[in-house]
C-alpha cells in the first residue's frame, strides 16, 4: 500500500464527527495536512495510509470538532462576578470610562486562553456588553488577542441605539465615555456618524485578517427597534420609528457592502414590532441570512414565523437574564429556522464553558414541553458545532470532522471518573462533559493547547497581566458600590433583612 504524507495523524480516539451523516467511531483516526483533514475514518483504515511527522495517540479521549460560540462579549472576562442585585453591573463605568487599550487587550487575551481551555475554537465577540465603537482601539486589541492566541473571531463592532434616553437602558446618561490619551483620562461627547465612521474603518482594516482567522461583523443592540417584552417602554414617536427604520437600512447596506454579518438582540414580539411599525417591506430588506438575533426569549409563533419566512439565524442562551421564558429552540428548529446554543459571554454571572450550556439548553426545552425527547442530546451537540457553524455562514469549512474541512479538533481526557464509564458519546459530552475535560485543541491544523498546558500564548503571563489591568480599571470608579451587598445578601428571604 502506498503511504502519503501528512503533518498530524491523530488515532486511536473515540471520533464524534458530527457530519452529515452524525458517524461515531469507536476507534476512529483523523489525518491532517496544512490546515485541513485529509481523511476520517477507523484507525486500521486510516493510519496505514499515513506517515505523519507527529502522531497523537487518543486511546483516552473523545475527538470532536471544536466548539463555535456564536454570542460572547469583550470586556466581559476582567469583570467577573461583580453584580448587585440593586446596584447591578459596572459595565458603563468599566466599558466606557475606566478602560484604556491595555485593558482591551488583556481581557482579550485572557477570554482568548478561556477559550482554548474550554474547547472553543471559534467565538463571536461583541466589543462590550453594548457596542463600543467611538475608537477603534477595543477591536483592534480584540483583533490581536485573537491572532496572538490562535482561535478564530468574529469581532463585532458597530453603533449604539440611535434613539438614546430614559427608556433604552443600555447607558444611564447621553452618550459620552472616557478616552486614554498619553496617559490622561479625558471624557468625551459620541456621535452616531462618530461609530458609524468607526465601524467602517474597522471593518475595512481588520475584516479578513490573520490568515482569515479574524472576521468582523456589524453588532448593533436593536436593530428591530425595542423588545417590549424584555423592556417595556412607552410608545416611540412617529419620529422615532422613521429614525430607527432609516439607521436600520443604514446597517444593512454597511453590511451588504462589507460582505458581513449583522449581529444584535431580539426577544419576544421584537419581529411584530417591526414589522407593524417599520413595514413588510422595510422588514424585508432589513433582515436576511447574514443576520443573527441573540437570545430570542418568549418568542411568539408570529415572531418565528417572521424569522423563517426571512431566513434569520437565532442564538438561544439557555442561562439568559429575562424572565420572559427560554428561547424555544425546539419550535425554531422545527420551522426552519437555524439555531446555536451560546454563552452570552463571562460576565456579570455567565461563565464562557459552553459545555455546560448545552445541558442547560436541553434541560430548558425538556421542562418547556414536558418531554425529554424534544432536544436529544446528539442534536443539542451539533447546535454548538456545525449548526453554530452555519449560523455564522462558515459551516462549509468548520464545525464537523470531514475531509475537505479546516482542522479544528479538541481532545477530550476520558480517564477521569466523571466520565467513567463512557458508553454514548453524545449522552455523555451533553450530560458530563465540561470545558475543564478538555485536554487538546488545535485551530487550522496547529496545536494550541496539549495536555491542558496552553502554546501559543504564556498563560501565567496573560493571567497576571489581566490581574494588574482588572485591578487598575477597579481604581478609576468607586467598586464598592458594587461589592457591598447589604445584610439581605446572606440571608435574603428573611423578611427583616429586606430593603
Amino acid at each position: 500500500m502506498e503511504t502519503a504524507s501528512v503533518d498530524i495523524l491523530i488515532k486511536g480516539g473515540r471520533v464524534v464527527t458530527v457530519d452529515c451523516n452524525n458517524r461515531v467511531l469507536r476507534d476512529g483516526a483523523i489525518a491532517i495536512r496544512g490546515d485541513r483533514i485529509v481523511d476520517v475514518g477507523p484507525t486500521e483504515e486510516v493510519a496505514p495510509r499515513y506517515i505523519a511527522d507527529r502522531t497523537i495517540d487518543a486511546s483516552s479521549k473523545l475527538v470532536m470538532p471544536g466548539l463555535v460560540e456564536t454570542y460572547h462579549h469583550a470586556g466581559h472576562g476582567l469583570m467577573k462576578g461583580i453584580y448587585s442585585a440593586a446596584k447591578g453591573w459596572p459595565w458603563e463605568e468599566l466599558g466606557f470610562h475606566a478602560s484604556t487599550p491595555e485593558w482591551w487587550y488583556a481581557d482579550g487575551r485572557l477570554n482568548g486562553v478561556e477559550h482554548i481551555k474550554f474547547g472553543v475554537t471559534t467565538s463571536a465577540v461583541h466589543i462590550g456588553a453594548t457596542p463600543r465603537a467611538d475608537i477603534p482601539d477595543p477591536a483592534e486589541a480584540a483583533a490581536r488577542a485573537i491572532d496572538e492566541v490562535g482561535i478564530r473571531g468574529f469581532v463585532g463592532i458597530g453603533p449604539l441605539d440611535p434613539i438614546l434616553d430614559e427608556r433604552t437602558g443600555h447607558l444611564t446618561k447621553p452618550w459620552r465615555s472616557t478616552v486614554y490619551k498619553d496617559g490622561r483620562a479625558v471624557e468625551e461627547s459620541i456621535t452616531y456618524l462618530q461609530m458609524i465612521a468607526v465601524t467602517r474603518d474597522v471593518l475595512e482594516r481588520l475584516h479578513g485578517t490573520s490568515d482569515g482567522r479574524v472576521q468582523v461583523m456589524i453588532t448593533t443592540p436593536r436593530l428591530c427597534g425595542e423588545n417590549p417584552a424584555c423592556r417595556p417602554v412607552p410608545p416611540y414617536t412617529d419620529r422615532d420609528v422613521d429614525v430607527l427604520r432609516e439607521k436600520a437600512l443604514e446597517v444593512r447596506e454597511m453590511a451588504d457592502e462589507y460582505g458581513v454579518l449583522i449581529h444584535t438582540h431580539g426577544f419576544r414580539g421584537v419581529f411584530e414590532w417591526a414589522e407593524r411599525e417599520f413595514g413588510t417591506e422595510a422588514l424585508q430588506r432589513i433582515l436576511g441570512p447574514d443576520t443573527i438575533f441573540a437570545h430570542m426569549n418568549g418568542l411568539r409563533q408570529r415572531d418565528i414565523d417572521i424569522m423563517a419566512e426571512m431566513d434569520v439565524a437565532a442564538v438561544a442562551v439557555p442561562f439568559a437574564h429575562v424572565d420572559i421564558g427560554p428561547c424555544p429552540i425546539v419550535d425554531l428548529l422545527r420551522n426552519g429556522v437555524r439555531v446555536a446554543i451560546a454563552t452570552d459571554g463571562a460576565a456579570p454571572y455567565h461563565q464562557s464553558d459552553l459545555f455546560l450550556d448545552i445541558h442547560r439548553a436541553i434541560v430548558m426545552q425538556h421542562m418547556q414541553h414536558k418531554s425529554r425527547s424534544v432536544l436529544p442530546p446528539g442534536r443539542a451537540l451539533r447546535l454548538v458545532t456545525v449548526e453554530a457553524a452555519a449560523v455564522l455562514g462558515i459551516e462549509h469549512e468548520i464545525g464537523s470532522l470531514e475531509t475537505g474541512k479546516q482542522a479544528d479538533i479538541i481532545l477530550i481526557d476520558l480517564d477521569q471518573p466523571h466520565l467513567t464509564p463512557f458508553v454514548d458519546s453524545a449522552n455523555m459530552v451533553a450530560w458530563y462533559v465540561r470545558g475543564n475535560d478538555v485536554d487538546t485543541v488545535l485551530v487550522d491544523g496547529k496545536l494550541l493547547m496539549e495536555g491542558r498546558r496552553v502554546l501559543s500564548v504564556d498563560e501565567e503571563e496573560v493571567l497576571a497581566n489581566a490581574r494588574r489591568e482588572a485591578d487598575a480599571a477597579f481604581a478609576r470608579f468607586n467598586l464598592n458600590e458594587y461589592l457591598n451587598h447589604g445584610p439581605g445578601y446572606w440571608q435574603g428571604w428573611r423578611e427583616d433583612f429586606a430593603e
